[in-house]
């Protein structure tokens, strides 16, 4: 069977369960199994469809059967496992992903028990402490040797989670066991509860959800926030089934009655919110500021390293004041501050400079991308790499997969390149922890680094592994998490929803942001500010007239909110309600008789009502306050001559012309002269608008089409317009003296 195929399967399947159409359940399922030949689940497939028919006799007969809703339940429930047994073993036979291609390859050997390789780790763990503590610097070489098979181990034990079979109760057991005795220190139980969450997204299986949610209470700080992570991922992925699992049901609600849990899961859905800007960071970066930069430096040598230092950096002034100046007079210092102040934040922006840093042997391994990074100094020989590694250890600026990769690459360097690059990382580092300490004291606030990290490391991994086609892709995934039912209601009371609605609107995801202020304001009817950004949400998706609703109720809330009255001023004039749009700029200019953007608003109202006289007395006094005059001269001159005063218009056409003429300006000057009669100069003006815009001819006659009918009103005859045309696009304005 293709991978399609398998998946119509499951999809057509999960249909029928959801519609309760029992007997197109059972006979998918037949031929299903009919493909994997497993006589023992077709067996079980049989014993259930005996009791299905006997519950449906029952019904039939009109025999109350006070136990049928608890049997239909448990039904379903064995449907389910039969279903996800089935398609595993096929995968597993057939399926070409890197998952299965491992599995089958652990199949091919004997490997050892998860009881044997834990001993052996204990084993290793013991003789490294009595290294420890007998031989000093000289135990490094055997310190080393048993501290890779340390590593070994622990990646089996790795492989031995993630690409388990359903387990059975014992087997549940055995790796809880493991999680609570393992001491912090070890790398093991992070990668048990990943190696978890990678199973689960492959394969449902209510034993290690449950050992899943358990992880979350674990002692291991790193633990407790992977876990919870994979909580996350495994209730949007099988929140439809959840109602078949009372006990994941129940854990979850015990979960939730704790409030730094809720707050716990509400950063990470804010995390995962911050990880699609990911690529519009990395798309700024190679596409606007790399290309800047390297114009100003003059050569491409190290661009990488020193963009990640000036990424990261919010003292300046610390750096190399070549590079400051370079930085200063190129413009983009705002751009860098804007980068910094996402890092602060929790926004990756250090992705675009490890993408190309994960072909090390390394990343072979899948286990090494979720790796915490524990380089133990004091195992390394070479000094500046000893105090790297401890560095990067306690370092909050990259997530694990990057310290391997900085570790490795800067490992690679030349020495007198690797000592400033250390040097740097390391005040870098401590400055940016100070820099967290003092700006953002409150934790209850802001995204734990660990959350952060694992987040950034799970991304890495679904961008960027050599076989990442392999993986239904969770940052692809929808809907959105606050959409899902079973997290809906752990966010569902008013803090979490507004924080979440805060995060998408100021990212610019208008249409979540939108749904859950609408969401909000179901509980909150009487919130203006959360109509006024529904409103500006809509707005900014196009849906104008919606929009427009959300405004005016915004303004029965609060009725003299001067941001909302010019909002709606706008929105009436865009839509083409000139003579609503004039009275809310009316009431705006009774709250600001100063602001001369208003005024100029005004202005616009009357010109397109045709009350030329109004609006050049807006114009003209916005001309005598502003130190812009071309804001005023441009509709005074086209409001001149719309009133046919021709030698009014032109003057202020000159102006602008003088000035820092736009194309539009010679073509409105040349509607003037038309008007007037001066068809040579009109030519000429027309010419000139052409050259200034870089128009073809069809695009400049569909332009000037626009303004037909203003010049008919003012006497041209229409005939002789495609004649003046193409006088212009013949190049007669030449002979124009």
């Amino acid at each position: 069977m293709t991978k399609q195929e398998i998946q119509d399967y499951v999809d057509k399947l999960t249909l029928y369960l959801e519609q309760k159409k029992g007997k197109q359940v059972f006979d998918w399922l037949y031929s299903l199994l009919e493909k994997l030949q497993n006589w023992q689940l077709q067996e079980k497939l049989q014993s259930l469809e005996e009791t299905y028919k006997t519950m449906l006799r029952y019904l039939a007969d009109g025999i109350q059967d006070p136990s049928r809703d608890k049997i239909y339940a448990h039904l379903v429930y064995s449907l389910y496992q039969i279903a996800d047994i089935a398609v595993f073993q096929i995968k597993t036979i057939h399926d070409h992903a890197l998952f299965y291609e491992r599995k089958r390859a652990c199949r091919s050997y004997v490997p050892e028990t998860t009881a044997e390789l834990i001993a052996e780790l204990e084993d290793k763990t013991g003789q490294m402490a009595l290294l420890s503590l007998s031989e000093g610097e000289e135990r490094i070489p055997q310190w080393k040797e048993l501290d890779l098979q340390k590593e070994i181990i622990v990646r089996k034990l790795f492989y031995k989670v993630w690409l388990s079979d359903p387990w059975t109760n014992d087997e549940k057991t055995r790796w809880a066991g493991l999680l609570k005795t393992q001491p912090d220190a070890e790398n093991l139980p992070c990668l048990i509860v990943t190696g978890l969450t990678l199973n689960l997204l492959e394969v449902f299986d209510e034993k290690k959800a449950m050992l899943l949610f358990e992880a979350i209470q674990n002692k291991n700080e790193d633990v407790r926030e992977r876990a919870l992570t994979g909580m996350v991922l495994f209730l949007r992925k099988y929140d439809y089934r959840l109602p078949v699992y009372p006990a994941i049901i129940e854990c979850v609600h015990q979960l939730a009655e704790d409030p730094k849990f809720i707050r716990k899961i509400r950063h990470i859905l804010l995390q995962f919110i911050l990880s699609r800007e990911t690529e519009k960071i990395t798309q700024k970066i190679n596409s606007e500021l790399i290309p800047e930069l390297m114009k100003k430096i003059g050569s491409t040598e190290n661009i990488q390293t020193k963009l990640t230092d000036w990424m990261a950096d919010t003292g300046l002034e610390e750096k190399n004041p070549e590079w400051q100046t370079i930085i200063e007079n190129s413009g983009l210092q705002e751009q860098f501050q804007e980068l910094t102040e996402l890092q602060m934040e929790g926004a990756d922006v250090m992705h675009s400079s490890f993408i190309h840093l994960k072909n090390y042997p390394f990343f072979n391994e899948p286990g090494n991308w979720f790796l915490p990074f524990t380089l133990p100094g004091e195992g390394i020989e070479d000094k500046q790499l000893a105090r790297l590694a401890d560095v990067l250890a306690t370092s909050t600026l990259l997530c694990n997969s990057d310290k391997y990769s900085f570790y490795l690459s800067i490992s690679q360097m030349p020495e007198k390149y690797r000592k400033s690059m250390i040097e740097q990382f390391s005040a870098e580092s401590d400055a940016m922890n100070e820099i967290r300490k003092e700006e953002l004291p409150d934790a209850s606030k802001t995204i734990d680094y660990r959350a952060r990290q694992y987040i950034q490391d799970l991304y890495r991994f679904y961008k960027l592994h050599p076989r990442r086609k392999d993986f239904e892709d969770i940052f692809e995934w929808q809907p959105e998490f606050y959409k899902v039912p079973s997290i809906h209601r752990l966010m569902k009371d008013s803090e979490s929803l507004l924080m979440i609605g805060e995060y998408y609107f100021n990212k610019n995801y208008f249409e979540e942001a939108g749904d859950i202020f609408d969401r909000l304001l179901q509980t909150d009817p009487t919130n203006d500010v959360l109509f006024q950004k529904k409103a500006y949400s809509l707005q900014m998706l196009g849906k104008l007239k919606e929009a427009l609703d959300a405004y005016q109720k915004a303004e029965l809330l609060n009725a003299n909110h001067s941001w909302t009255i010019k909002k709606l001023a706008h929105l009436h004039r865009i839509l083409k309600n000139t003579k609503d749009a004039l009275l809310y700029y009316k009431k705006a200019e009774q709250l600001h008789p100063d602001n001369l953007s208003i005024q100029l608003s005004i202005g616009h109202c009357y010109l397109e009502l045709k009350e030329y006289e109004q609006a050049l007395k807006y114009y003209f006094k916005v001309e005598y306050l502003t130190k812009n005059k071309e804001k005023a001269w441009r509709p005074i001159a086209w409001t001149s001559f719309r009133m046919g005063k021709y030698q009014q218009a032109t003057d202020y056409f000159n102006k602008l012309i003088e000035s820092e003429p736009h194309f539009t300006d010679y073509l409105n000057a040349g509607h003037v002269q038309l008007a007037s009669g001066h068809t040579k100069e009109a030519i000429r003006l027309y010419s000139s608008a052409l050259e200034t815009g870089k128009q073809s001819p069809e695009d400049f006659a569909a332009l000037f089409a626009n303004d037909i009918p203003d010049l008919m009103e003012a006497g041209v005859a229409q005939e002789n317009i495609p004649f003046i045309l193409d006088c212009i696009f013949y190049g007669f304005s030449s002979d124009v003296s």
